[in-house]
């Protein structure tokens, strides 16, 4: 078993998890994050209109990161509010019970059709954008779905940071 220990900051976090240069790193804390060491970053040429941040690296090198406003946070307010539920229902649950059923309840369950887009804080490049759940129906809203569709939707909103990056390149 190997124990690895992050340093706080993000080009610390990356060193101290990455096991390959060609290796990327998921950051889920307060926000989320997805970092690799970038093979043809020019600072010289760099666009300020860039989704991906380029941080610098160790040893001359950059890092791109896909720098989500929502990760983390999202969750914690999604269990914030199942925990003001309970106590206006007459029945309130401490938080870290709520997170505990929530996540067991999550892995008990298929993954359903429901989406959730959780920028509850917007993004960088889209401030004024909002939160939203689609696709709701009768049979894909049990608590375990819906967490699932929450954490699918914070991978998929810092996907397309990704995505945009590599059709920069």
């Amino acid at each position: 078993m190997i124990l690895g220990a992050a340093l706080g900051d993000l080009q610390c976090s990356v060193l101290s998890t990455l096991r390959n240069e060609d290796d990327s790193v998921l950051n889920i804390s307060t926000s989320a994050q997805m970092a690799f060491i970038s093979p043809s970053f020019d600072p010289l040429n760099f666009d300020a209109s860039s989704k991906v941040l380029f941080l610098p690296y160790f040893n001359g090198k950059y890092l791109a990161v896909a720098a989500a406003l929502n990760g983390g946070n999202a969750l914690a307010t999604f269990v914030g509010m199942l925990q003001q539920w309970t106590v206006e229902l007459g029945s309130p649950l401490p938080q870290s019970k709520i997170w505990e059923r929530v996540i067991e309840a999550a892995g008990k369950c298929d993954s359903s059709d429901l989406n959730i887009v959780p920028t509850l804080l917007g993004e960088r490049h889209a401030p004024e954008q909002n939160a939203m759940v689609t696709n709701i129906t009768k049979g894909n809203i049990s608590l375990g779905q819906v967490f699932k569709a929450a954490c699918k939707g914070i991978i998929e909103n810092l996907h397309k940071y990704v995505f945009f990056y590599f059709n920069e390149l």
